[in-house]
């Protein structure tokens, strides 16, 4: 047991409402509370804490200061914060459902901007692909992403997958019935048997069917999974920066005519000329205005 000093460092592991459950420097896990209404903490965050005496529980003084944080529209429409300090966020398609390649392209651009690994797991590969997402992956690797191919289906293989998310702290996100939580249960074992040993470790019950979990894999790989909000939109703050999640885009900006071109209606922009020439995808364009103009609106 650590002593408790005020100073010692702890990483956030589980995170729900006020409460939680956070891994020592020694890598020991204790229930903690948060001290004061204030506190946030999310899953990923560097905190400080302290366990007064008599008590199971630590006590989290400060969240340390985050190199990034994954946001989403809550169902209100308020912003708010799923995880913190990813390293990669990793993006799932699969040939069923159709494909969302905008939520696809609106998790990617995120994922550059939060300085975060972005990655293209298509899964489901048992079934066959349609031209639409084959098109999209070869779009998604000639701009330099990443692309894997699994299948999480008995016998199938993830071995590709677990390779890319070695050494990193990953999330996988994605559109409803691409197949996480499959993923998640091949990557980890048994996804809801953690949560249930959170449950029962944190004496929270169903509280915990909401949490946001880090689950911890060999070779310092950490997987953050959120079964409550597995399917949500993430918040891209400034409609300024979305061009900086668009790699073509930026490739072509110094060729506009503006400096400072938003690459919409400007004239002599090297961008629209290039999609016009059918150099740049059409798709990738009208997903870039799109998202320009629903950020700009502060709409989801």
């Amino acid at each position: 047991m650590t002593d408790g000093n005020p100073d010692s460092d702890g990483l956030v592991v589980a995170a729900f409402g006020n409460r939680g459950r956070l891994e020592t420097a020694e890598g020991e896990t204790l229930p903690y509370l948060l001290k004061g209404r204030r506190l946030k903490a999310v899953c990923g965050d560097r905190v400080q804490w302290k366990q007064p005496p008599q008590s199971h529980e630590a006590l989290i003084t400060d969240i340390l200061s985050r190199e990034n944080a994954l946001q989403r529209f809550d169902p209100k429409g308020r912003v708010e914060i799923i995880a913190a300090n990813l390293t990669q966020l990793m993006v799932v398609l699969a040939p069923t459902p159709e494909p969302d390649l905008f939520l696809a392209d609106r998790f990617l651009c995120a994922a550059t901007l939060m300085d975060c690994n972005p990655v293209v797991v298509c899964n489901k590969t048992d079934l066959q692909h349609n031209d639409a997402l084959r098109a999209a992956l070869d779009e998604y690797r000639q701009l330099g992403y990443v692309v894997v191919q699994t299948c999480a289906e008995p016998g199938g293989n993830v071995a590709d997958l677990t390779s890319l998310l070695t050494g990193h702290t990953s999330m996988l996100v994605g559109q409803s019935g691409v197949g996480k939580s499959s993923l998640i249960n091949a990557l980890v074992g048994d996804a809801a048997a953690a949560v249930g040993a959170l449950s029962d470790a944190s004496a929270e019950g169903k509280h915990t069917t909401s949490a946001t979990i880090m689950h911890r894999l060999a070779d310092g790989t950490r997987l953050i999974d959120s079964p409550g909000v597995r399917e949500f939109v993430p918040n891209i703050s400034a409609s300024s920066e979305v061009q900086l999640g668009f790699p073509e885009i930026v490739a072509l900006a110094d060729r506009c005519r503006f400096a400072n071109c938003q690459h919409l209606r400007e004239p002599d922009c090297a961008v629209k000329q290039a999609t016009a020439d059918g150099d740049l995808s059409p798709r990738r364009y009208a997903s870039y205005k799109r998202m320009k103009n629903i950020t700009a609106s502060g709409s989801v």
